[in-house]
């Protein structure tokens, strides 16, 4: 723990370096992790042999681009050569991901990177963004009741900086509740699907949760008016994480909410359009490369989820650059009939125009047919509902039936997890 002291203050540190003191330190970890990359992991070895070069060609950040991109079809198909040969696997920590794309997948990381990841930069994160030591948080978590049991029994660290309790989000919602306001936290942490229909509950039962302070989401993407139901109902400030099972934390909101601070001493972060880096503010596919793990380092590693990076710096003066996640994987792309792609980006940007949505998630069941389920707040007139199906039909270039459906509960999938957009038609992953 003590070799960690001059980590944790360097951490704390570069939240708020000059852009230069950051550049240079990130420029150090770059070059460091190629060389780990050269030495010890079989297939950038084979990699830099076959395209001729060397760990001295990189000089700079972009020289990273000299590297290919990979997937997970790379890895999983040669997992050794992606693991650092020095190193033994079951002495390293790993994550295992469900595989919301269908593609289930394990990351392993070195003890010194795990602890940074798992704890360190999310601790940085969130006391910037208002917990205080002591603190009492609560995690919602994807999994049954049961299986946090160990998670909530003694550990002799767990409570060292903060107060945790961990719940469930498919527990009964009263007996939740009940939990809830014994524990008395100032702090959340969940889905944003979840804390939706919480507060949807919460305002059911004319109840006040006036402890809770700070709701932290993640895993999803966030849905604005949704969020600020949210704000409205449970009085609290609502903080958006981006990150992965494979890169942890990558980026988060702070008090400003004009994008995410990507950790930038953590991983370097490229939105691509096909190869080609896109302009500033221009969507695009998320490619990560990561600067501390050298168990098994993913360099240039397309995530398929898309975003892209914004020019401004935020108002807070942290330095960390900003970038701002959008809705839709590559899988889920809504297909025209003609065979056209349209990004789901086009249908949240869209549809979020419309006061009085509160919650809103997009189902293509066939070729010819989409289905937008709605929540709708009591105030909203029936036009609304021929506003937004001819909205889409607009986007869709009428080649679609468009089916806008009330409901009262949009239900996340079996991994509790929420989709924004649905696709089912039956077919390989979309590029």
């Amino acid at each position: 723990m003590l070799s960690l002291v001059p980590e944790i203050y360097q951490m704390k540190k570069s939240i708020r370096s000059s852009r230069k003191d950051l550049d240079r330190l990130r420029l150090n970890l770059f070059q460091k992790q190629i060389r780990n990359i050269y030495e010890n992991v079989p297939f950038y070895r084979e990699v830099f042999k076959k395209l001729h070069i060397a760990p001295e060609d990189f000089q700079k950040i972009h020289d990273l681009r000299k590297l290919p991109i990979i997937m997970k079809e790379d890895i999983r198909n040669n997992r050794e050569k992606f693991f650092n040969e020095k190193m033994n696997s079951e002495k390293c920590f790993h994550s295992f991901s469900s595989g919301s794309t269908g593609q289930p997948f394990s990351s392993y990381f070195d003890k010194r990177c795990w602890v940074r990841k798992k704890y360190l930069s999310k601790l940085r994160a969130r006391f910037s963004c208002g917990i205080h030591l002591g603190d009492r948080v609560a995690i919602f978590e994807s999994e049954p009741a049961e299986n946090l049991k160990r998670l909530n029994g003694f550990h002799p660290l767990r409570d060292l900086l903060l107060y945790i309790q961990y719940f469930s989000i498919f527990d009964d919602i009263d007996a939740l509740l009940k939990r809830l306001i014994e524990f008395k936290p100032q702090n959340a942490y969940g889905p944003q699907s979840f804390f939706f229909y919480f507060a949807r509950e919460v305002q059911k039962n004319k109840q006040t949760l006036s402890f809770l302070k700070r709701i932290y989401t993640s895993s999803e993407y966030g849905q604005r008016h949704a969020a600020q139901f949210i704000r409205d109902i449970l009085q609290v400030e609502i903080y958006d994480i981006y990150g992965s099972t494979e890169f942890k934390e990558v980026s988060w909101e702070c008090e400003q909410h004009q994008g995410y601070h990507i950790n930038e001493d953590e991983v370097i972060c490229e939105i691509l359009n096909g190869n080609i880096p896109a302009a500033p503010g221009e969507v695009g596919e998320i490619v990560l490369t990561d600067l501390r793990n050298h168990a098994m380092p993913l360099i240039r590693y397309r995530i398929h989820d898309r975003g892209k990076i914004l020019q401004e710096n935020c108002p807070c003066g942290r330095t960390f650059s900003l970038m701002l996640p959008v809705a839709g994987r590559a899988s889920e792309y809504i297909r025209l009939p003609d065979g056209e792609k349209i990004s789901p980006f086009r249908f949240t940007t869209a549809i979020e125009k419309f006061s009085g949505l509160l919650q809103y998630q997009f189902i293509q069941e066939s070729r010819a047919d989409i289905v937008i389920k709605v929540i709708i707040d009591e105030k909203t007139s029936a036009k609304t509902f021929t506003n937004i199906e001819q909205m889409i039909k607009n986007i869709t270039k009428g080649q679609m039936r468009v089916t806008v459906r009330k409901t009262d509960r949009i239900l996340p999938e079996e991994n509790g997890k929420f989709k924004v957009v649905k696709n089912m038609i039956q077919e390989p992953a979309l590029a």
